[in-house]
This record gives structure tokens, sequence and C-alpha cells, in this order.
């Protein structure tokens, strides 16, 4: 299978999942959230094995303690998806604000104007993401991931797509 092909190919497949995900976010929201659980808990279950098989015992402990957590994490987002997409929304809102903020100073202390806006600009639309998450947060926070996904493979399916066509023709 020729390269362009499998570009191709991968990018339609990630548009249709972007679509389906943008069409119905509350579902993708639920399970992306008990993927999140199940990423937790398979650490939690790593991190355990390594406190006991840690030979001289210097960080058992924290081991230990970080295996503690993830599974509890893993355990709570997959027994109550619900609110852990609540609480993912909020970490994921709380991200962009943070982001957009530091790339706002970031690009207002760039000294070459040539990148600053677009620095500047990707900045001011992270914050106002941010914004728009808490400002309607009991409305959307059992959707926003979902939707957020289904963007995300939106666009990688169609740069995808575009990557594909462009092989192609060489």
């Amino acid at each position: 299978m020729r390269v362009s092909t499998l570009f191709l190919v991968t990018g339609l497949v990630l548009i249709v999942l972007g679509v389906a995900a943008i069409t119905n976010p509350f579902a993708t929201s639920l399970a992306l959230t008990t993927f999140v659980g199940i990423l937790f808990l398979i650490a939690g279950v790593v991190q355990a094995w390594l406190a006991f098989n840690d030979r001289d015992g210097a960080h058992r402990a924290w081991h230990a303690l970080i295996a503690l957590l993830n599974i509890v994490v893993g355990v709570w987002l997959m027994a109550d998806p619900m609110s852990g997409t609540v609480s993912l929304a909020a970490v994921v809102g709380v991200l962009f604000l943070l982001m957009g903020a530091l790339r706002l100073l970031l690009g207002l202390r760039l000294a070459g104007p040539r990148l600053r806006w677009m620095l500047v600009l990707s900045g001011a639309v992270s914050i106002l993401i941010g914004v728009l998450i808490f400002s309607a947060f009991d409305q959307i926070a059992t959707q926003i991931l979902g939707l957020l996904l289904g963007i995300q493979l939106l666009a990688d399916g169609v740069g995808l797509a575009a990557l594909g066509f462009a092989n192609r023709d060489s």
C-alpha cells in the first residue's frame, strides 16, 4: 500500500470518527472518560508492580503512593464516568486558560513581530475557549470533551487526507 493511500484512508477514518464524536458529544465524553480511567488503572498496576519489584526499596513508598492514586482515580473514573467527565472538563477548562495566558504572555514578550501575532492570537483563542467552558459549565461540562475530541479528529483527518492527496501527485 502506498503511503499516500494510507494517509488518505486514515484521514477519512478520522473524519468519520470526528463527525460521529461531534454529533454525539455526550456519549463521546463518557467513552473518553472511561478510556482515561482505564489508562489510569493500567498505570497504577504498572506502578504497583514497580513498587513490589524495587530491589533496594529506595523508591518503594513513592511507587506505592503513585500506584494507589492512579488506581483510585482509574476506578473512580470508570465507576462514575459522569462525575469524572465533569471533573475532566474542569481540568480541560483550566488548561485552556493557563496555556492561553502563557502563549499570550510569550507573544507579547516576543521580540520579533513576525510571529508575535500568531502567539497572541493563539493565546487569546485559548483563553476565550476556557472562559466559554466556565461561563456555561453546568450546561456543557458533560459534552465539551467529546466536542473537542471530535473537532481534533476532524482536523487531523482533514490534514492527513490533504497529505494523502498531495502525495498522490508526486
